[in-house]
């Protein structure tokens, strides 16, 4: 399989969360044996569960997407880098809402409402208060368990994850959760990484490496449809 470079993140002090990317983030990895292929914008993503499994249809955005990977966020900071924040939160509209929400949007509604961290990414109350402003509800996740989110999925929920250091960052990285396969699995869109976001993740896994610093509700929130 055709993989990422490796994501570097350059610091996620107390509530705020950037990544910074190599040159090739946005290339879309293939499955083996496959040619490689560039998705449009906005392409509809899904991972098909089996069994008893559970996913919802999403749109997957990457924020190194040539679309808009060289946008600058907040005027100076090139989505490519630090726009994972708006990026998971345009994924998570579009696909709950049907409106066609794009990273950029978001990230411009960032800057606008006092979400952007210049040279940090994004303060973490992006997340909650982002989605509400686009007619979602957003919750706390207040138990954080292996049954609890797939309980949440089986909801036709998203979950939107703060991730620490660990297989998604050196620091803080966010993440949407869509799904789950038959062998109970998370499925996830990861903005930074379509490698990772073909991986199928135990639940266990990604709480064991959730923030430990996140804020204004998290490090896992719930968004649906009102």
């Amino acid at each position: 399989m055709k993989t990422f470079s490796r994501v570097l993140c350059v610091c996620c002090i107390c509530a705020v969360c950037s990544l910074l990317l190599p040159a090739s983030a946005g290339t879309f990895a293939s499955p083996a044996g496959s040619a490689p292929a560039e998705p449009a914008s906005g392409t509809d993503y899904q991972t098909v569960a089996a069994g008893t499994g559970r996913a919802m249809p999403i749109v997957m955005y990457s924020q190194g997407d040539p679309a808009w990977g060289s946008y600058l966020y907040g005027g100076r900071d090139p989505m490519a880098s630090h726009g994972c924040g708006p990026t998971a939160l345009a994924i998570a509209v579009t696909s709950l809402s049907g409106q066609e929400v794009t990273p950029v949007d978001t990230a411009r509604w960032s800057y606008a409402n006092g979400y952007f961290s210049p040279g940090r990414g994004s303060v973490h109350g992006l997340i909650p208060r982002g989605a509400e402003s686009y007619g979602l509800k957003a919750e706390k996740l207040a138990a954080i368990t292996p049954d609890s989110f797939r309980m949440v999925l089986s909801a036709d929920k998203l979950l939107v994850l703060l991730m620490g250091p660990g297989d998604f960052s050196d620091s803080g990285h966010f993440i949407v959760a869509y799904g789950y396969d038959d062998s109970g699995c998370i499925l996830i869109a990861d903005p930074a990484s379509t490698e990772r976001s073909l991986a199928v993740w135990p639940a266990e896994t990604l709480i064991g490496q959730l923030s430990k610093t996140a804020k204004d509700g998290g490090p896992v929130w719930v968004l649906s449809r009102p």
